[in-house]
C-alpha cells in the first residue's frame, strides 16, 4: 500500500490543525466530541512557539499507515502555495496538505491571537474552549472529507 504524508495546517499550528491531525490520527473520537481537558492535553495544542513556524511537526500515523503531521503557516493565503508547489512537483502521491483555516471561528481567532500573540493564555483559552468545541463536528468532517478524498485517489 502506497503511504502518504498528511499535513493539516492553519496560520498558528496550534489549534484547529492539532486537534484535526490527532483526529485523523485516531487520537481523538470522531463519533462525537471529546472532554474539552482531552483536547487542550494533546501534544502542540496550544503550545506553539515563534520557531514552530514553518516546521512540520508529527501527531502520528493514521490506520492505513499514513504519517500526520501539523503546520503553522503565519500565513493565511499558504494552502494554494503549498498545494501548487506539491502539483508541480507531482507530489500528490507523497503529500497532502489540508486546510484547517475555513474552520476557525471568532472565538478561535481571538482566543488563539491572545494566547499565542501577546502571550495571555489566561485571557485567550477560556476562548479557545469555547472556539474548539464549536469547531469540532466541522474538523471531523473535514478528516472525513480527506480521507475520501484519498481513497478515491487511490481507487482511480
Amino acid at each position: 500500500m502506497i503511504t502518504i504524508k498528511v499535513i493539516y495546517f492553519d496560520y498558528g499550528g496550534s489549534h484547529s490543525s492539532v486537534v484535526a491531525a490527532h483526529i485523523h490520527a485516531g487520537k481523538l473520537e470522531s463519533s462525537e466530541t471529546p472532554p474539552i481537558e482531552k483536547i487542550i492535553n494533546l501534544p502542540y495544542f496550544d503550545k506553539t512557539t515563534k520557531n514552530d513556524f514553518g516546521k512540520i511537526r508529527r501527531v502520528g500515523t493514521d490506520a492505513d499507515g499514513n504519517d500526520i503531521h501539523v503546520l503553522g503557516t503565519k500565513n493565511g493565503n499558504s494552502g494554494g502555495l503549498l498545494s501548487g508547489l506539491v502539483d508541480a512537483q507531482n507530489l500528490t502521491d507523497k503529500f497532502r496538505f489540508v486546510d484547517t483555516m475555513p474552520y476557525v471561528n471568532t472565538w478561535l481567532r481571538i482566543g488563539g491571537w491572545l494566547s499565542r500573540g501577546p502571550s495571555l493564555p489566561a485571557l485567550g483559552r477560556p476562548l479557545i474552549r469555547i472556539g474548539i468545541l464549536q469547531a469540532y463536528p466541522k474538523l471531523v468532517n473535514l478528516v472525513r472529507e480527506a480521507g475520501k478524498t484519498r481513497l478515491m485517489e487511490v481507487l482511480q
